[in-house]
């Protein structure tokens, strides 16, 4: 391991144990260093961590990160109170209540602001951020539509969790009970009549299915293994409840190996009981885990991350597997083009489904047929490091 991925664990291990880090010993490459810090959002916690000896200039993302924490909050007052004066039930999660178990709360940064609507809400809701507030619209998915205003952006979801994993349980119907799961809190130091956020129980197996997704589909850094320690050192969980809840939602063995990380990496003792993490699974997370960045976006270790995730799906029958893609990827479902604008024409008419089809066959041989063989193709081209990926996936406890 090279010295700048040495110093960032370091500073991650000396956060969770609410200590200051040391001066390195080693040499650092300070702009490799920075680089990495921006990758994965942390630097702020690198500089808090290192500032009496760390170059001066990493303190602009301290200050980045102070100047966001401030605007989202302002945004955020502007929001909740528009929808307590509708009397509109809003359910804050992710980042904006994670925030809460960090010593300092700027540290949690966080790339948009999430909450929860009743979908009956949807329409009101939609008027008040476009129409009052002025944001921008952006919607690729009919479960959370997106709203930005320069920098910032906000997610108004009406489904807590909207996707599938690589098993049959149903995540979508189990979160939408999380309107029975909910109560009063604080959210960017507001608390209001209308204004909900997940009981720690409900949003700890929300995080780690969360993650899940992450894992699954391109990749994580290491904040959200962070959000796992400091949830557990606030000791609101009832583990004997999570531990058979985890169980139920099919998530027990990936928990336990993001536990095994969480452990090697930080140096902490995490709540539930694992055997010992297997050294060559324990060095290749670590290396990817530090490839991927905050999402994994650019490490080019997830191509046919999708693919593998749909076979693993399909009960490892690969044939059946690549055929459902290939046939999905011709024939989009309507739920799926009618949120797409050049195709808007099928909204409302599902009917005029085929000429969507065969327009956009025709659109893709035109202007993009390299690219279309090659996303048509990635079953069959791809299938070795597809084949990997499934044992990877595997080797999660996914």
């Amino acid at each position: 391991m090279n010295s700048e991925r040495a110093l960032l664990l370091q500073c991650l291990k000396d956060f969770c144990h609410h200590q200051k880090t040391e001066k390195f010993s080693d040499e650092v490459d300070w702009e490799r260093f920075e680089k990495l810090l921006q990758s994965q959002s942390l630097g702020g916690l690198v500089y808090h961590q290192c500032e009496k000896w760390i170059p001066r200039h990493f303190r602009h993302f301290l200050l980045q990160e102070a100047y966001f924490s401030v605007n989202r909050q302002i945004l955020f007052e502007e929001i909740a109170k528009g929808l307590t004066e509708r009397c509109i039930p809003f359910i804050c999660m992710k980042g904006s209540v994670l925030r809460e178990y960090y010593p300092v709360k700027e540290l949690r940064t966080m790339g948009d602001i999430d909450f929860i609507i009743h979908t009956e809400d949807r329409e009101a809701v939609d008027s008040m951020m476009c129409s009052d507030l002025c944001y921008n619209k952006f919607v690729d998915n009919h479960a959370v539509w997106t709203y930005y205003i320069k920098d910032y952006q906000i997610e108004v979801h009406d489904h807590m969790f909207y996707e599938h994993l690589t098993n049959d349980f149903d995540y979508q119907s189990y979160f939408d009970n999380i309107w029975h799961h909910k109560r009063y809190g604080s959210v960017f130091g507001y608390t209001l009549e209308y204004l909900y956020i997940p009981e720690p129980d409900t949003h700890f197996l929300y995080l780690m299915t969360h993650t899940a997704k992450h894992i699954l589909n391109k990749g994580s850094g290491f904040r959200p293994y962070l959000d796992m320690v400091l949830m557990c050192q606030s000791n609101d969980l009832d583990w004997q409840y999570l531990e058979k809840e985890l169980a139920n939602i099919c998530l027990l063995d990936f928990t336990k190996t993001c536990f095994a990380l969480c452990e090697e990496w930080f140096d902490v003792k995490m709540p539930l009981e694992h055997g010992k993490i297997d050294p060559v699974f324990l060095k290749q997370i670590t290396d990817k885990t530090f490839h991927d960045g905050i999402f994994g976006l650019d490490n080019e270790q997830n191509a046919g991350a999708h693919t593998a995730k749909e076979i693993e799906r399909s009960k490892g029958n690969y044939l059946l597997g690549s055929l459902m893609i290939i046939i999905r990827l011709l024939f989009p479902p309507y739920r799926d083009m009618q949120l797409i604008p050049w195709y808007s024409f099928v909204d409302g008419r599902p009917w005029l489904m085929p000429i969507a089809w065969v327009y956009r066959w025709f659109y893709c041989i035109t202007h993009k047929l390299k690219s279309s063989f090659q996303k048509l193709s990635e079953p069959v081209r791809l299938r070795k490091t597809i084949k990997q990926r499934e044992i990877y996936i595997k080797d999660w406890g996914l």
